[in-house]
């Protein structure tokens, strides 16, 4: 599975405009082939702080998503930033689930 993320920072003057910009992204990127998912969050804590996801089922179906105009909103985005972005794109090898952390639970309830 491949993550990108990108956080970013709104300035109030751009918000509006950078939100409208990346959620536009959503629904096509919701229906291309191997998207597993597709979120914008706000943070709370951090009113200005915008985390875009997105989940590919692979690099190749990632990588063919890429189109132009994507790129361009990406692009656009990142020039409206208050502050350098940060952009990952993650392999991930094993995805594990709330039954992870039972055994987790079980421990720290003995000590």
């Amino acid at each position: 599975m491949i993550v990108f993320s990108m956080q970013i920072v709104a300035p109030d003057e751009v918000r509006t405009t950078l939100l409208r910009a990346l959620g536009s992204l959503l629904g096509p990127t919701r229906v291309a082939p191997g998207c597993l998912d597709a979120r914008l969050y706000a943070d709370l804590d951090k009113r200005k702080t915008l985390l875009f996801v997105e989940e590919w089922a692979s690099r190749e179906q990632f990588e063919r998503n890429l189109n132009a105009e994507k790129l361009n909103t990406i692009v656009t985005a990142i020039e409206l930033s208050r502050e350098a972005p940060v952009v990952r794109v993650d392999t991930v090898d094993r995805e594990e689930g709330v039954d992870n952390l039972a055994p987790h639970r079980s421990a720290s309830r003995e000590t």
